[in-house]
Order: C-alpha cells, then sequence, then structure tokens
C-alpha cells in the first residue's frame, strides 16, 4: 500500500427517506482495511457529521453522491432535496472548490477524489461561509456511476414586446412585483430565476413597463442580462417597494406580485429526506393562525420548552437573503396600498397556502403551489418550478422548456384568463402538492377545479 492510498478515505453520501436526528442512527464508522478499498464494505447511510469534519480536514477523500449545480456546484446526498423548495441541511451536501468535474451534469451520481479543507481566503465569497469544502484534484477527478434520468433543461427565448406596446401610455397602470430570496449562495436554486425573468417576460409580452415591474432577486445580482434586478431581497427593500406603490398607485391601477422561493412553515408528513417538524417558521403570537399543530400527536418537542404537551401554531415565512418575513410581515407590507382596481398573488414557496388567509381581501385574486402545510416542488429537470411551469404555459401557449404548445382557453374566447391558467397549472402538477386558490375576498380558500364555492368569478374575468 502506497504512502497516499493510506492517507486515503472513502465516504458515501447516499438518498435516504428521512433526516435521523440521532448520530447514533447514524451508520459506523468508515475503517480503512490494508489493501485497496472496497466500496460494499462502507455503510449504507453516511453523512459527513459534525466531528468528523475535524477528524477528516486536510486529508484526501473520495466522495460518492449526486453532482448539482443549480445553485453552486456541490455533492449532495439525496439529489430529491433540490427539487424542495426547503432549505439544504448542513449535512446534506460539500462545495465543491476548484475546477469543476469534466463531462458531468446535474443528477448524475459520481465518485470524485478531493481534499476535504476549510475555506481559504482564495476562495469564493460564497464558500466562505461554509465549515468544510472539498478541494477537488482537478477535472478529470470524478467518476460518473449513473448518469442522471433527468431531461436536460432547455432555455425559453426572452418573449418580445409586441410593437404597438412601444411608447404607449396605458391607462389604468399595471404594477408588479417579482420576488425570489434564495437565502443564501448554496440554497439560491437556478430555478428561482429561470422563473422570475419567466414571468417578467410574459409580464412585460402582456404591456408591463420596465418602470413598473419590481425585481427583488437574492443579493441584488442578476445571473444574466436577461432581467434587471432593482433590489436585494431584504425587508428593508420590499418596505421601499411596497412604500413607493402606496403613493403611486391609483384606484384604476393593478398589482401583480410573484413570490417565488424558499419557504418556511409546519411540515405535516415526511417527505424527500425531511421529517415533520417546524422548518424556517415562526411561533404564532397574535392567534390569526387558523391550523393547530400538536406536540402529543408527534411525539415531538417543537417549540423546545422540554416537554411535549403544547399545541402550537406557526406563522409562515418565505425567505429572504440571509433573512426571512413573516405572512403577517408581508401582509402589513401589501395592505399599504389602499388604491387599486386588482390585485393577483401566484406564490410558489413551500407552506405557500399560509399566506392565502393573510392576503385575502376584496379585488385580490390569491393562489397557491401547495397547501398550507406542504412543500412545494421543481418541474423534473429543476429548471423550474412545478406549478410555474404549466401556468406558464397556460398564460403563453408554450411549455417554458419549449417542449411543446398548449392550450389552456377553456372558454375558447381566444385569451386565457388566471382562473383558466390556474386550472391548466392544477390539473398537470404531477407532484405531492396541492394548490390553492381564493378571489371572493373572503376565507375559505378553495381547491380543485376553479369556479368553486363562490371562488373563481374574479379570476375568470381577469387577464394579464
Amino acid at each position: 500500500m502506497t504512502t497516499r492510498s493510506a492517507r486515503t478515505v472513502v465516504v458515501v453520501i447516499l438518498a435516504v427517506a428521512v433526516v435521523l436526528p440521532a448520530a447514533a442512527q447514524i451508520g459506523p464508522r468508515i475503517r480503512v482495511q490494508p489493501g485497496a478499498v472496497k466500496l460494499q464494505t462502507v455503510p449504507t447511510i453516511r453523512q459527513i457529521k459534525g466531528p468528523e469534519r475535524l477528524q477528516l480536514l486536510g486529508k484526501q477523500v473520495t466522495l460518492e453522491g449526486f453532482y448539482y449545480d443549480g445553485s453552486v456546484p456541490m455533492l449532495i446526498d439525496n439529489f430529491e432535496r433540490t427539487q424542495l423548495d426547503m432549505l439544504l441541511p448542513p449535512d446534506s451536501y460539500v462545495l465543491l472548490a476548484g475546477p469543476r468535474p469534466r463531462g458531468v451534469k446535474s443528477g448524475d451520481k459520481i465518485r470524485i477524489r478531493g481534499v476535504l479543507q476549510q475555506p481559504g481566503g482564495q476562495d469564493p465569497q460564497y464558500m466562505q461561509e461554509e465549515l468544510i469544502i472539498l478541494r477537488t484534484a482537478g477535472p478529470t477527478s470524478a467518476t460518473i456511476l449513473q448518469r442522471a434520468t433527468l431531461a436536460p433543461v432547455r432555455r425559453w427565448p426572452l418573449l418580445r414586446v409586441k410593437p404597438w406596446v412601444v411608447g404607449t401610455l396605458l391607462l389604468p397602470r399595471k404594477y408588479a412585483v417579482l420576488i425570489a430570496g434564495g437565502y443564501n449562495p448554496a440554497n439560491n436554486h437556478s430555478r428561482y430565476w429561470n422563473d422570475l425573468k419567466t414571468m417578467y417576460n410574459i409580464l412585460k409580452s402582456k404591456g408591463y413597463t420596465d418602470e413598473n415591474i419590481y425585481v427583488i432577486y437574492a443579493n441584488g445580482v442578476p445571473r444574466d442580462s436577461s432581467m434587471p434586478v432593482d433590489y436585494s431581497a431584504t425587508k428593508a427593500h420590499i418596505s421601499a417597494v411596497f412604500d413607493e406603490l402606496a403613493a403611486k398607485m391609483k384606484s384604476t391601477d393593478s398589482l401583480y406580485v410573484m413570490i417565488n422561493d424558499h419557504g418556511g412553515g409546519f411540515l405535516a408528513n415526511s417527505i424527500g429526506g425531511y421529517s415533520p417538524g417546524i422548518y424556517s417558521a415562526s411561533i404564532d403570537t397574535n392567534g390569526d393562525e387558523a391550523d393547530s399543530i400538536s406536540e402529543s400527536a408527534y411525539h415531538r418537542d417543537f417549540n423546545g420548552d422540554g416537554d411535549t404537551n403544547d399545541v402550537l401554531k406557526v406563522d409562515e415565512t418565505f425567505l429572504l437573503w440571509y433573512d426571512r418575513i413573516t405572512d403577517d410581515e408581508f401582509a402589513a407590507e401589501v395592505n399599504k396600498i389602499t388604491k387599486y382596481s386588482k390585485m393577483i398573488f401566484q406564490m410558489k414557496q413551500c407552506f405557500s397556502g399560509g399566506f392565502v388567509r393573510d392576503l385575502t381581501a376584496p379585488k385580490r385574486i390569491v393562489m397557491s403551489s401547495s397547501a398550507e402545510t406542504q412543500v412545494s416542488w421543481s418541474y423534473t429537470g429543476g429548471g423550474f418550478g412545478e406549478f410555474t411551469f404549466y401556468y406558464f404555459a397556460a398564460l403563453t401557449g408554450n411549455k417554458p422548456d419549449g417542449s411543446g404548445t398548449v392550450n389552456a382557453d377553456a372558454n375558447g374566447n381566444g385569451k386565457v384568463s388566471i382562473v383558466e391558467a390556474y386550472n391548466y397549472a392544477r390539473s398537470h402538477d404531477a407532484r405531492p402538492e396541492t394548490p390553492w386558490y381564493e378571489d371572493n375576498g373572503t376565507v375559505p380558500h378553495h381547491t380543485g377545479n376553479m369556479p368553486s364555492g363562490g371562488d373563481g368569478a374574479l379570476g375568470l374575468a381577469t387577464h394579464l
């Protein structure tokens, strides 16, 4: 055995059914035997956890897992995690420093060599907050074990503003606010940018002007030149935008709001490697939330007070850049606007159903991609959200990835209303998420095909 091989450790990052809360449930330590390391001797479940980070620092290792570059290059234990709008658990991924693996695509299961290190001054800023990174040996340091089964996502050409729109003063005015926080570089999936710029171009094609579209995105830096970014995603910037809109909007003006991001709330059922629990949410203190969470039903201490006897409520959130905003806080910002003809809210984040009640008011259409206690998902391939993919297809007649045309004009009047777009997206949404809808200004909201239960009339008469 050579000196180099004697220092080599093999670690496998594999998909697991749920996040295991106790270290005792993690597989036994890997022991390197003399001679060649055989992969079949590696435990079935393996995560690089706190103490092991220190033990392996500075050592050459071989990692197995799934390559992902939808935010920044990384190796992740369960590729399904990247398709949920949930923050990645810190122990589920390792960022890759150095040349990107050659010939590897997102979703490929790979084996890659490198040295586990703490980030250094020579590394990009986004790596500085990570505890460890893998500095790869070079572009050929990866071996592909299994090709991704997901089809690659093709870019959708930019929509062009119709000639008659240019230079025309549109009255009443149409405003829009597009928000995606992303939280941090490791969690800022590229689909958030894709969804925002797709909606941006749809709005442009419908007569919305650049001046009247406010884009609030991540750290304020655009990923490409396809869409301008006005502000980074902070509470202060959201407040400033709604202050400005409150001052300028008239009773004849409309507002379109899109939230596409990670969300926080209570997850009722295990899914995608996440067990039931409170994720990135806040305990409700003013009693305005409807659903109650019984700790005893889950045998879990959700509020950390040392017992499992409480019945809790939570305020849902959507995440900003290293911050979050609750449903109550966001509704307060929206409610600054007292003059408007109509508002449309399209929300994609996890637990987005928890925002519906807070935003319900007369002359408002409110849509969520998931229920109050559900996560939301990406479309196959990860390039768009699941609900948003079909919603965009319905509004434009073309699938965003260029894979075909659709016809969502159910009543055959030659144009697609908001309800028709919602119905098409809901009926084609194949993920375990339940879209919600509200537009009559009173609770409760509804799901299923609209109109239903008093909801749907406003959306049926509304077109972008």
